[in-house]
């Protein structure tokens, strides 16, 4: 037992003096209250002493916002990114109570991105702050104004070449992008919806291919006709034998007008076509082939 404790306190001794060297080395100063603890606390005293002269520094600019923060509660002090000043959501600040910060945020987004906000920025036209309603609805008429104006350069651009068939799809997608934008409603999103496919049907049949045609069945759809959808849909099947987006888009119109007969019949036409699904294809058809069931 006497031979265990002269190993034991021998190691330790070794260690603090490898503790002590190390710290020489490296600049580290364990200071009185370190080594007392290190050396009345035999071999664990020594491994934390060898433990504290390899630790890495700490960041001094961090251990200075430690020490020098009023706060009580501590903060994770993970450097920020250089997005963090400006990564309040959207949703938050109009809750804020500040209505300086809402005004920034509204001012940000004037010069930002305002497609990717249309509905925040809706939402925001009727806050109880006015400069926050105002800003809103002003950087609604602004991105409405820019819009409109690129879909009237487009339309002059097809008056002058009307059967020039790429200016026609650039003014086709043009239209659809401002339909999506969510800035149309009620009569205005019809009428643009009305103007959107006297463009489609007036594009010549062998440059309709299938991101038109589908685009197509969509917005007939959204008219509310029907059977024209379904005609349409039916005629990129037979012109894409084997593609699986004329077959979705059928499925779409099926399901919105709720026919319970059609809906069996498309169900045997999909299991008799050989039609090549991608996974995500395949994963839309087959939750409908089994709600059908």
């Amino acid at each position: 037992m006497r031979k265990v404790v002269i190993i034991i306190l021998a190691v330790h001794v070794l260690l603090l003096v490898a503790a002590a060297l190390a710290a020489r080395r490296r600049r580290r100063t364990l200071g009185v209250g370190g080594l007392v603890f290190c050396s009345l606390v035999p071999l664990f005293g020594a491994i934390c002493a060898l433990e504290m002269v390899y630790a890495k520094a700490p960041d001094p600019a961090l251990l200075k916002d430690m020490i020098m923060s009023d706060e009580k509660l501590r903060r994770s002090y993970v450097g920020p990114g250089a997005e963090a000043p400006t990564a309040v959501p959207m949703e938050e600040a109009f809750f804020i109570s500040a209505p300086n910060v809402r005004r920034e945020m509204m001012m940000k987004l004037l010069n930002d991105d305002p497609a990717g906000n249309v509905e925040l920025l809706m939402m925001a036209r009727f806050n109880d702050d006015p400069e926050t309603a105002h800003y809103a609805t002003a950087t609604l008429t602004e991105y409405q104004r820019r819009m409109e104006m690129t879909l009237q350069q487009s339309q002059a651009l097809l008056s002058k070449h009307p059967d020039n068939t790429e200016e026609r799809r650039s003014y086709i997608s043009q239209m659809q992008a401002y339909i999506d934008s969510g800035l149309l409603e009620g009569h205005l999103l019809e009428r643009q919806r009305t103007l959107l496919e006297k463009e489609l049907s007036n594009l010549p049949e062998a440059d309709t291919d299938m991101e038109m045609g589908c685009l197509r069945v969509r917005n007939l759809l959204e008219l509310k006709k029907a059977p024209e959808a379904i005609q349409t849909a039916r005629a990129l099947i037979e012109r894409y034998p084997g593609r699986e987006e004329p077959w979705l888009a059928l499925r779409r119109v099926v399901v919105e007008c709720q026919d319970s007969q059609g809906l069996e019949e498309l169900k045997d036409e999909i299991e008799a076509a050989a039609v090549q699904w991608s996974y995500s294809g395949r994963e839309k058809m087959e939750y409908f082939m089994r709600g059908v069931a």
